[in-house]
This record gives structure tokens, C-alpha cells and sequence, in this order.
């Protein structure tokens, strides 16, 4: 038997830990998919970076400075060394032909573009179009790059936020800085300008603050997620920003709104130079952390994937258990149960060798002997199992709980799993406190209450759930009801029960309104009542609504103890449970709850 129950806890949890297994496996690979792309996206930042350094001593060989040819030459070198390293990794981390194609594009486009530079073949102007043409081009592959490893997806954490920064509006501001810097540099060196140069030196000047604009938005987002980052790249970002307004002024005032160009190219160069180089060095920070953060939620993922297969397995280990108590509590109070019936059957063939006329009493006296034993029995076993099922519950939604507070698990999937886990256990601890009552072993502790703030705190528990369900709630509390001396806690529950046994009333309509109501009875009394719209209680049940151990529900949705402990509580506070129905138009049912002032 108790091989046969573990196997259905087994079969019941397949399914569940089927569906997580598939989505941690999912979100474990998309995580490490993620992180596989820091590597190339690097690779290929740092080509950009170096093939925009290349343009400007391109430009300034190309226009007569041939002292710079030694450091363009190094500079092509580093270059071409980048271009082989990215090539590389193209070719053993990314199975995509499309985007493996893009690149081989690229890599011909910069080889091509080099040996023009190198021959002086093509003139500084081509050399700044063919550049600037080339670097569109990575920053696209760049693109490509982040959907093929799914950086660009998940919009959720400071890693997505730090991504966006770092890998969409960073390249593009170092290329709109890039092509500011030798638009100016040239214009300077040529000590002219056209109003179409003016134009589009605003305009490359405009996307400048535009994208940093767009980058410092997605850094703040990031740092406010992860405060950690405010004192690791805080500083650093500060400098940058400071430095790319300068670069930005310095454009504007010395070449856009300058009459006459007479400020030093060199300088222009050496400025937007270190701008785009401060980019760059917050590049290379932030990208330490966005790897860290991507490890980091690898790792978790990890961990929440391993607890949750333990927590699972403790959950079959712990049902086997519970079966194993109530196998044994049910054995012994069967046993007493069938002693006691025995001891009654004994005593009624005593009663039956008495005289005849004295036989139909002693018959109607051994049926109420029987009755108040089984109800002793019943009263053993409720709590009996009450009392072994408790702590087990306990300690079961005790680890749901922790689990459930423990911010590393991020996973939306767990956490829902981790909450049915809960929801069931305090429905089973609810039907334990249920059998309690049952058992008179629970006693309240009674205080001043206010109903209509347990009517608040109930809906506070049921709002939400009954609003899921189309079911309406209306309430029509008195604004000046005189408090109760009640157990908050037993009214509650019974409000809770009554809200619960109408919803369920109403639940074939998919809709409904369910009223409740607060006000002053009848010599200083207080009311409340709950009233449904549902297709009433029938008239053949109604005498035994309050009865123990009698429901309407299908099995395994009920007890039969609700109304009976209910009824039970409120005459023990001196109160009356009426119930009504039909309420209107032959449909619907009311249930008032009547009680003493304090």
C-alpha cells in the first residue's frame, strides 16, 4: 500500500517536474548561450575600435601628413591581427551561413580598404567613405550578432540593460564620435567650410547626443537595478560623459559656429581621440560586469534547478511517510471502532432476552448507544490524524515558503510551482484545523472585533481569486457597527467557508455577485450575512445542511464538516447561523450570522 501511494505521488508529480525540467533545461541554455557571445561580441568591438583609430591617421597620411605613416602602418597591423582573431571565432563558435557570409564580406571590404591606405591609391575623402562604410557594416554584423546569441532578447535585469548600453548605443556613439572627428580635423586642416559641411557636422553631431543620450539611459537603468555598479563604473561613466560634452562643444564652437577655422587639427584629433578612447575604457569595465552578471545567473539557475529536484524528492519522501501515519491512525481507530460496535452489539442481545414490552425502547436506546459511539470514534480519528498530520504540513510548507523568499531563484516557472506547493498545504492545514474543531480541541481566544474589518481582511485573501472568476462582490458595510467579543479568527473562517461554499454555488454560471452585508439586528444585535446569486439550496436538503459529515460537493472537494463547525462555533459566542433560500425570483441563498454586542 505504501509502495502504491508513492508510485501516484510520483505519477502526480511527473508532469510538473516534467514542465520545469524542459523550461530550467531551456532557460540554462539560453543563459549559456548568452554568456558564450561576450567572447566574439569583444572580438569584434575591439576591430571596430581599432579600424576607427586606423581611419583617422588614414585621413592624416592621406592628406599630406606622412609622419604618421609609421603609426598608421602599426595600427593596421593591430588591425589585421583583430580581423584574424574575430575571424576565428566566426569560424568555431557561430554555425550561421547567412551571418558567416556578412562577415567574409566585411573582412574582403577592410583588406581591400588597407591596401588602398597603404599604396596611397585613393584619396583621404575616399578614405573616410570607405571606412565609414566598412564600420556600418561590423556594426550591423554586431546586430546580428547579439539576436544569434540571444543578447538582444529578455529585456529582463541589469544584464539586458547593460547589453543595450554596451553592445547597441556605445558602438554607434564611437562611430558617430569616429566620423566627427575627421570631418572636423579635415575641414580644419583645409581652413574652409561649406554650409554643407556645416550640415553635416550638425548632424553626425546631433547622433553623437542622441546615442549617448541613449546610452546613459540604459546605464542608469542598469545601476539602479545593480547599485554594485554605481561604485564600479559610476566614476568612469562620469569622466566619459564629461569628456564626449566636450568633444560635442568643441565641434560646435570651433568648426560649425567659427567663422573662420583656425583651431589646430591635431588638437580636434587629440581630443575626440581621447573621448572615443574613454569609450572604449568604459566598454571594457561594463563588459566585465555584464559577463559577471551573466555567470551569475547561470549559476543560479543552476542551484534553483538542484534544490528544486531535492525539494521534490523530499516531498515523495515526506508523502510516503504521511501515508505510512495515517495507515497506522486509521488501523487503531478502525479496530476501536469495531470494539466499540462489538461491545454494542453485546449489549443489545442482553437488552433483547428482557421482556416484550420493554423491547422497542431497549432497541431505540441501543441505536442512540450506537450512534454516540461511532460519533466518539469519529471524533478520535479526526483528531488523531489532526494531530499526526499537522507538523509534517508544517515543515512541508515551511520549505516552500523559504524557497519561495530566496531572491535567487528567479525563475517565474519555479516560483509558480513552489507556490501551488503552498496553496496546497494550507488547504490541507485548513481542512486539519477543520477536523480539530470537529474534535473540540481547538479553543479560541475571544476580543473586542470590528466584523467589518474581518469582512476586510477575508476579501483581501478571496478578492483577487473570486475576480479571476467573474464572480462580483458587493459589500454593504455599516459605518458605525457596534464590535463583537468573538475569536477574529473563528469569525473569519466561517466568513471565508460561507464566501467559498457560494462561490462554488455559482460556479457552473461562470459569473455571479455575491453580496455581503453588515448591520444592526434586532435588540442591540449585530449581523452579517452573505448572500449569492446562485440556483439555491434544495428544499430536501435543507434540514441537513448543518449536519456533520454532509456535503453536496463531489468527493474530494469537501468535508461535510464546514457548516456543522461553523454552526458550532457561532453557538458557542451565544450568536445564531440562519440560512435562507430561496432569496429571489426562486434562485440564490443567505446565510446570516447573528451575534451578541461586546
Amino acid at each position: 500500500m505504501l509502495l502504491g501511494f508513492g508510485l501516484v505521488c510520483l505519477t502526480m508529480m511527473a508532469a510538473p517536474l516534467t514542465i520545469y525540467m524542459v523550461q530550467s533545461i531551456r532557460a540554462l541554455q539560453s543563459a549559456g548561450l548568452k554568456y558564450a557571445g561576450i567572447a566574439p561580441s569583444r572580438a569584434l568591438l575591439r576591430m571596430v575600435q581599432l579600424q576607427q583609430q586606423h581611419r583617422g591617421l588614414s585621413s592624416g597620411v592621406l592628406g599630406g601628413h606622412t609622419e604618421m605613416e609609421a603609426q598608421r602602418a602599426a595600427k593596421q597591423a593591430e588591425a589585421d591581427q583583430a580581423v584574424e582573431a574575430f575571424d576565428a571565432m566566426v569560424a568555431s563558435r557561430i554555425h550561421d551561413p547567412a551571418l558567416t557570409a556578412d562577415w567574409r564580406r566585411a573582412a574582403e571590404a577592410w583588406k581591400r580598404l588597407a591596401r588602398g591606405v597603404a599604396s596611397h591609391s585613393i584619396s583621404g575623402q575616399e578614405s573616410v567613405v570607405g571606412h565609414a562604410a566598412l564600420i556600418g557594416d561590423d556594426l550591423k554584423l554586431l546586430d546580428l550578432l547579439l539576436d544569434y546569441f540571444g543578447l538582444s532578447y529578455d529585456p529582463t535585469g541589469h544584464d539586458y540593460h547593460l547589453t543595450m548600453a554596451l553592445l547597441v548605443h556605445m558602438p554607434m556613439l564611437t562611430e558617430f564620435l569616429g566620423q566627427a572627428r575627421v570631418h572636423g580635423a579635415l575641414l580644419l586642416a583645409e581652413r574652409r567650410i561649406t554650409l554643407a559641411d556645416r550640415t553635416a557636422l550638425i548632424g553626425l553631431i546631433g547622433n553623437v547626443e542622441r546615442q549617448h543620450e541613449y546610452m546613459t539611459r540604459e546605464l542608469d537603468k542598469a545601476m539602479v537595478l545593480n547599485p554594485q555598479m554605481k561604485t564600479d563604473l559610476g566614476g568612469i561613466a562620469q569622466v566619459s560623459r564629461a569628456l564626449a560634452q566636450k568633444a560635442i562643444d568643441l565641434a560646435r564652437t570651433q568648426v560649425v559656429e567659427a567663422e573662420r577655422l583656425s583651431y589646430a587639427p591635431a588638437d580636434y584629433l587629440a581630443l575626440f581621440t581621447q573621448v572615443i578612447d574613454g569609450q572604449f575604457a568604459l566598454l571594457d569595465h561594463a563588459m566585465l560586469d555584464l559577463e559577471g552578471a551573466l555567470q551569475a545567473r547561470l549559476a543560479a539557475l543552476r542551484r534553483g534547478q538542484d534544490k528544486t529536484i531535492a525539494f521534490m524528492a523530499a516531498v515523495v519522501a515526506l508523502a510516503v511517510w504521511l501515508a505510512a501515519v495515517i495507515v497506522r491512525a486509521t488501523k487503531r481507530d478502525i479496530i476501536a471502532l469495531q470494539q466499540s460496535e462489538e461491545a454494542q452489539r453485546r449489549h443489545a442481545s442482553e437488552l433483547e432476552a428482557t421482556v416484550e414490552e420493554r423491547t422497542r425502547t431497549l432497541k431505540h436506546t441501543q441505536a442512540q448507544l450506537i450512534q454516540s459511539g461511532k460519533l466518539a470514534a469519529v471524533g478520535t480519528l479526526a483528531a488523531g490524524v489532526a494531530h499526526e498530520l499537522n507538523q509534517p504540513l508544517m515543515i512541508i510548507r515551511g520549505y516552500a515558503q523559504e524557497l519561495l523568499r530566496d531572491e535567487r531563484i528567479g525563475e517565474e516557472a519555479i516560483r509558480d510551482d513552489l507556490r501551488r506547493i503552498e496553496a496546497q498545504t494550507g488547504r490541507m492545514t485548513a481542512i486539519i484545523n477543520h477536523l480539530r474543531d470537529f474534535s473540540r480541541e481547538s479553543k479560541g481566544k475571544r476580543q473586542d472585533t470590528d466584523l467589518n474589518r474581518v469582512v476586510t481582511d477575508a476579501l483581501d485573501f478571496l478578492g483577487q481569486q473570486l475576480k479571476t472568476q467573474h464572480i462580483d462582490v458587493v459589500q454593504e458595510l455599516h459605518p458605525a457597527l457596534p464590535t463583537v467579543r468573538v475569536d477574529p479568527l473563528q469569525i473569519e473562517q466561517i466568513l471565508l467557508n460561507l464566501i467559498t461554499n457560494a462561490r462554488d454555488a455559482m460556479e457552473a454560471a461562470a459569473f455571479g455577485t455575491i453580496t455581503i452585508r453588515t448591520e444592526c439586528a434586532q435588540g442591540d444585535r449585530v449581523a452579517l450575512s452573505v448572500t449569492d446569486t446562485g440556483p439555491g439550496i434544495p428544499e430536501e436538503i435543507r434540514t441537513r445542511i448543518f449536519d456533520p459529515f454532509f456535503t453536496t460537493k463531489e468527493v474530494g472537494k469537501g468535508t461535510g464538516l464546514g457548516l456543522s463547525i461553523c454552526h458550532g462555533i457561532i453557538e458557542k459566542h451565544g450568536g445564531e447561523l440562519i440560512m435562507a433560500s430561496p432569496v429571489s425570483d426562486g434562485k440564490g441563498a443567505r446565510f446570516t450570522i447573528i451575534l451578541p454586542p461586546a
